[in-house]
């Protein structure tokens, strides 16, 4: 998988919803920026049990809770903050993590 170099914009914090998750801005890889109380976290947009996106067809990500994103397509749960696998098919398989910084109120790999 192909990951953005360091320095490439990926969003900007205020269009991620608290708690919640959207699709990044870089289309070489899918991606998904998700927040949970102003902490932003990057991971592939790829559930690591099927292999399905992360996100609903309208592009939005499910956050239960406050603290966990779903996977639409089998239900499979994992914390916000540190993409570990919280319940679900996934097993022991959690989020593959992209890193990040947040400078200026815009998301940015590092």
């Amino acid at each position: 998988m192909i990951l953005p170099p360091p320095g490439t914009l990926l969003g900007e914090v205020e269009g991620i919803p608290d708690p919640g998750g959207i699709i990044a801005n870089w289309v070489e890889a899918p991606i998904i920026l998700a927040c949970r109380e102003g902490e932003v976290r990057a991971y592939l947009n790829i559930c690591p049990h099927a292999g399905r996106p992360l996100n609903l067809p309208n592009g939005k990500v499910f956050a239960h809770g406050g603290d966990t994103l779903i996977c639409p397509a089998h239900g499979a749960v994992f914390d916000i903050l540190s993409g570990a696998c919280a319940g679900g098919p996934a097993g022991s398989s959690g989020l593959t993590p992209v890193s990040v910084d947040v400078r200026g109120g815009k998301v940015y790999a590092v």
